[in-house]
């Protein structure tokens, strides 16, 4: 039988680690009544091979601040996490918890459960996808965190370890770098089986090694053969209608790219041309015509 105890508002925080380590040693804590108070009680704890589930009731409420109900989550530090100093249906959040910068962004209960369930396979490729949510007022929400001191190209999130950046003020050697880095991201998204279904520069941050997608719900899985090839395209385009000149940079992508995926770029190329390719720098020069087309 499940051990109950009896909750104070301000034993909220104390509430959930003991639920948490009750859990852990195989003793489930179901609490039984809460004082009326702003802090909510944790209701309903869940443990999962993929992280934790928490659900929580709520007596008042701060109109100017989003309220969580539950919560699916794989990071131990959201644990505390119950309320977000933001309007409740904005679309794009950004805040600090426990010394972490996390980043909030509106979606669908399906979206956010496909995005958690693929954080693993695509975590190099995107900000950490750690949780979702959904609040008092129904909104749901997916949660990634970042991890390290990252720029955006989005000036509309601000938050401690989040740097602006704006494409406008790269001189050329930032804007060759954002390509290679950028390049890189795409070998690794689209080998797991995603596409970047908004590859412009205002959609990708950078940290001191890497580019990586800013907002997971711009990442959907692949519906066609080759679209990884057609998404990289675009992604080039972009960068070119964006100031980034036609330079060795441009070549060195296109070679990172082709030879990283050598079978996909193949089958494009037969696709189009209805032809098999000579060699893979044939393949190269049949994507850079698409490019700067």
């Amino acid at each position: 039988m499940a051990r109950k105890r009896m909750l104070s508002w301000t034993q909220t925080h104390e509430a959930v680690e003991q639920m948490m380590e009750g859990f852990n040693r195989g003793e489930p804590i179901s609490p039984e009544e809460s004082e009326p108070a702003g802090a909510p009680e944790p209701v309903n704890f869940v443990r999962r091979k993929s992280g934790y589930s928490i659900k929580y009731s709520w007596k008042k409420q701060n109109p100017s601040a989003i309220h969580i109900e539950s919560m699916e989550f794989s990071d131990r530090n959201l644990r505390y996490l119950h309320q977000i100093e933001a309007k409740d249906g904005s679309d794009s959040i950004a805040f600090t918890h426990s010394g972490f910068t996390y980043i909030a962004r509106k979606t669908t209960l399906k979206a956010a459960k496909r995005l958690l369930a693929a954080a693993e396979k695509i975590g190099e490729c995107v900000s950490s996808i750690v949780a979702y949510f959904r609040t008092l007022a129904g909104s749901i929400y997916v949660l990634s965190r970042v991890d390290k001191a990252a720029w955006s190209l989005d000036r509309n999130l601000s938050a401690p370890h989040l740097q602006g950046a704006s494409w406008d003020d790269f001189d050329s050697a930032h804007k060759s770098r954002f390509a290679e880095l950028a390049t890189e991201m795409m070998v690794k998204l689209h080998k797991s089986g995603h596409v970047f279904t908004n590859p412009v520069p205002s959609e990708v941050m950078l940290d001191t090694k890497k580019a990586f997608v800013a907002d997971p719900r711009d990442l959907k899985p692949m519906r066609r053969t080759n679209e990884g090839v057609e998404n990289f395209i675009l992604m080039l385009r972009g960068l070119l209608r964006r100031g980034f000149s036609c330079d060795g940079t441009l070549y060195y992508c296109l070679s990172v790219y082709v030879n990283s995926m050598e079978g996909e770029c193949r089958g494009w190329y037969r696709k189009n041309k209805r032809s098999a390719p000579a060699d893979l720098f044939q393949v190269a020069q049949e994507l850079e015509s698409r490019v700067a087309a």
